[in-house]
């Protein structure tokens, strides 16, 4: 009885969270924009080509592949001699990203059922997508595998990769990963490429001003790409270190100067 009540547990869990994914994406649908992809580069359009052609035994064979699929993602999308490895990326460059991006990410699984009912909720009040409700996990897989175009089979696929990414991953390694593939815009993949290019340092010598400002750019890289709209990604940086001050991570006053901190952008 005991195994029976655990199993019709676990089938209700996954009935209400693709249920919540459905409605999510059921708006996106009705907004017209979920079929637009959002590839920013060669690489993220090759690799969304290459995903519209896999055929359904291809994705299920993936899931049984899992880890080797994975290695493989990474290497394509940046190369090892690029990677840097956890210790050292600054705590405040995975903080930044926790802050900005999944606040929740250390409470919750591969999928944030609270996350996407409540944007679901702000993005019907507000009529437009103001909020995401992707874990960090969920974006990982996205990047490393998946098409950009928001439609339901996509979603569904995403979330039971990022099931089999938590399940053989630490919240540390998946971080990892996600901070040595994203895409920051201005070509610079990874946070080797972005701390030299944009900063001319090495990711270990990264300022608290300097994560937050990296942390702000994957939400809309092209828009807010430096070199080209520098007052919007210092407003997003600002809200960054906001949501840092927030969730009790830095103070107020380490937020303030790192703020006004000269960020070093070559």
């Amino acid at each position: 009885m005991f195994i029976f009540r655990m199993v019709r547990r676990l089938v209700l869990i996954i009935c209400i969270v693709l249920g919540a994914i459905y409605v999510y994406d059921t708006y996106q649908s009705y907004q017209g924009t979920n079929r637009v992809s959002k590839a920013h580069t060669t690489v993220e359009q090759t690799i969304e080509e290459n995903e519209d052609t896999l055929s359904r035994w291809e994705r299920m064979h993936r899931i049984f592949t899992f880890r080797e699929k994975v290695e493989a993602a990474l290497h394509q999308r940046v190369p090892r001699d690029k990677w840097v490895k956890s210790e050292n990326i600054p705590d405040n460059a995975k903080r930044a990203l926790v802050a900005i991006e999944d606040k929740r990410y250390y409470k919750h699984g591969a999928i944030d059922v609270l996350g996407v009912t409540r944007a679901f909720y702000v993005n019907s009040v507000a009529g437009e997508t103001v909020e995401g409700g992707s874990t960090i996990t969920q974006q990982l897989v996205k990047n490393l595998f998946l098409s950009s175009k928001r439609t339901m089979s996509r979603k569904a696929e995403e979330a039971i990769l990022a099931v089999e990414m938590e399940h053989y991953y630490s919240k540390d390694e998946i971080l990892t990963m996600y901070l040595n593939t994203v895409y920051y815009g201005h070509n610079y993949y990874g946070i080797k490429e972005a701390a030299e290019g944009y900063f001319g340092t090495s990711p270990s010598r990264l300022t608290l001003g300097q994560c937050a400002m990296l942390a702000a750019l994957p939400n809309a890289p092209t828009y807010l790409d430096p070199y080209e709209n520098y007052k919007g990604a210092k407003t997003r940086q600002k809200l960054v270190l906001a949501q840092m001050v927030d969730q009790g991570m830095i103070s107020q006053a380490e937020a303030d100067y790192a703020y006004k901190q000269e960020l070093g952008i070559e």
